[in-house]
């Protein structure tokens, strides 16, 4: 059985970062680092741990249901899925290339450390098998060549579209030595029907707000999963209550218990109040409430 993730708790060097990261974003409002995520993953998520040895993992949000299959690895034939806060940097970072560039084909570069760095991770984690640079690269390789499945299912009717997220691709990059230049240029090319998916009325988000959440996937779902609702809620000038057993069903599988999933989630929400200090929240025994608010980002003028 997978174990269930870890949330960081407001402590030590990770409080001074999300700190520093508030008073950037309340100083500095007009300096956002735009980033997108596309729209269904923000309705459902990825998983947060490993699911393990399955052949399909499913998460649902309503009439929308999220399916992923996973890439199988040719030597081992073990299933490796995309989990984590990685796969998620990844996917804000390929949305906002695909969305701002207009292209199927995204240059990952030639250097390891130089893209990590544009997605939020720190090249100077150390190696081995734990450094960010290893698990990059398991992850990039896990969430490229999955096969994620949309689907929404009315009383009389099923639409549904299967992609592979990335088809084609070439990645020279040893992570052992993730400071040297290749001579060749990493890149890969989305699924056609992804990058229709992806690229439709995507969430902006701001990328400083996400490099300081980056520890906990669950906050990173729940930061863009509020700037699309907050947009919403003032879009329709009401607010949106969520009962606690909606959002445990939407993106809290990996926790067994309601009463702990509501425990982490507030949590997650002191973390994102501070990166996103016009968040408008409530919260009661039975729901959270989001209220009409600005946009985690400016307006594009």
């Amino acid at each position: 059985m997978a174990k269930r993730p870890k949330e960081d708790a407001l402590q030590g060097s990770y409080a001074d970062k999300l700190i520093n990261a508030a008073v950037d974003i309340r100083m500095s409002p007009d300096a956002v680092e735009r980033s997108y995520m596309a729209r269904q993953l923000v309705q459902c998520t990825l998983p947060h741990s490993d699911p393990g040895d399955v052949s399909v993992w499913a998460r649902t949000n309503g009439y929308l249901t999220l399916a992923i299959r996973p890439y199988v690895d040719l030597k081992t034939r073990k299933p490796l899925y995309p989990y984590g806060s990685i796969p998620r940097l990844l996917l804000f970072w390929l949305v906002t290339e695909a969305t701002q560039k207009k292209t199927r084909r995204i240059r990952l570069g030639n250097s390891l450390d130089s893209f990590m760095r544009e997605i939020g991770l720190n090249p100077r984690t150390g190696g081995g098998k734990r450094g960010d640079a290893a698990r990059l690269h398991s992850q990039m390789e896990r969430l490229f060549r999955a096969i994620v499945t949309f689907e929404d299912k009315r009383e009389w009717s099923k639409s549904y579209v299967d992609m592979q997220i990335a088809p084609r691709g070439t990645l020279w990059w040893d992570p052992a030595r993730s400071h040297q230049d290749n001579l060749w240029e990493s890149w890969v090319e989305l699924g056609e029907d992804f990058y229709a998916a992806i690229t439709a009325a995507p969430v902006p988000v701001d990328m400083r707000a996400l490099r300081a959440l980056k520890r906990s996937p669950l906050a990173l779902d729940l930061y863009a999963w509020l700037a699309h609702t907050a947009f919403s809620a003032s879009r329709k000038r009401e607010p949106r209550v969520v009962p606690w057993e909606g959002l445990h069903g939407q993106m809290g599988a990996e926790y067994a218990e309601l009463r702990q999933f509501r425990a982490k989630v507030l949590l997650a929400l002191k973390k994102i109040q501070l990166v996103y200090p016009a968040l408008k929240l409530e919260t009661t025994s039975s729901a959270l409430i989001v209220h009409p608010s600005p946009t985690a980002i400016p307006a594009k003028s």
